[in-house]
């Protein structure tokens, strides 16, 4: 394979997106071992190992034992990506109330390249281990802050989406049919709000509420997350949705305001 590739983003240096994809595999699996990232890629242990040792040297990796995860430097290019975000500082308080009221799981969520990536999240007392956390990152299809990017697309946008996605059923209860999904879709535009019914994890449900900006474009997404037995229908389908649009209205309104301010 040539150094530089063409397309639609222009000329790609090898080497990088070889070290690049082994990162993913790290981060995908949390700790690896060069064999482990060598089979996943189908490159040779020893090419594998030439990119982990970069890694650490220029402390993107950390060595544990025999095995390889990401570093904390990371973190460190993640808390400057999410500080320049309006979204960010907007949103993130209440995330924090929505947690407090609802004593779950509470995010704040934005699109990024096709999938959902958790930008804040915070936790109530009920909660003893998230499902998530900030920087995960999810398909649109199985969330219910995917759905509400998803229904935000055109026709023509969500026919080439649905051409382009291997839909994987995470559970029994994925929606894997798409003409099942695309009924969902007009649902949530219709009702504002889009529901996870253990589509992605077995025995939690979520409730989202999509973000806009004055112009009705999407900026983000709200969510309230929890085990089935602490989301029983009426909170599931009327109490989280209903506050969960309350304060995504608030943000909105924030939101606009922060616009205002910016042209004056």
């Amino acid at each position: 394979m040539p150094e530089g590739t063409s397309g639609d983003r222009g000329k790609t240096i090898q080497s990088v997106e070889s070290a690049l994809e082994v990162v993913e595999v790290i981060r995908q699996k949390e700790r690896a071992g060069v064999t482990e990232i060598a089979n996943e890629l189908d490159r040779s242990k020893s090419t594998v190992h030439h990119y982990v040792t970069t890694l650490v040297k220029h402390d993107y990796l950390d060595k544990v034992g025999e095995k390889y995860q990401l570093s904390l430097r990371f973190l460190t290019l993640g808390g400057q990506v999410r500080e320049r975000e309006r979204l960010y500082h907007l949103g993130k308080d209440d995330v924090e109330e929505l947690a407090q009221e609802t004593r779950e799981q509470a995010r704040l969520i934005v699109e990024h390249n096709g999938s959902g990536i958790t930008l804040y999240q915070a936790t109530g007392d009920r909660v003893t281990e998230p499902i998530t956390h900030v920087g995960s990152l999810e398909e649109r299809y199985c969330t219910a802050a995917g759905k509400v990017f998803l229904a935000e697309l055109s026709d023509d946008e969500l026919d080439s989406y649905l051409e382009e996605v291997s839909i994987t059923p995470y559970t029994e209860k994925t929606i894997t049919d798409a003409d099942a999904l695309r009924t969902e879709l007009d649902e949530i535009r219709e009702r504002g709000v889009a529901f996870d019914d253990e589509e992605r994890y077995e025995g939690y449900r979520c409730v989202a509420a999509a973000i806009s900006t004055e112009a009705r474009e999407p900026f983000g997404a709200l969510s309230v997350s929890a085990p089935v037995e602490r989301m029983g229908d009426e909170r599931f389908r009327t109490d989280v949705p209903n506050r969960l649009q309350n304060v995504a209205g608030v943000v909105e309104i924030n939101t606009t305001y922060s616009e205002w301010t910016d042209v004056l």
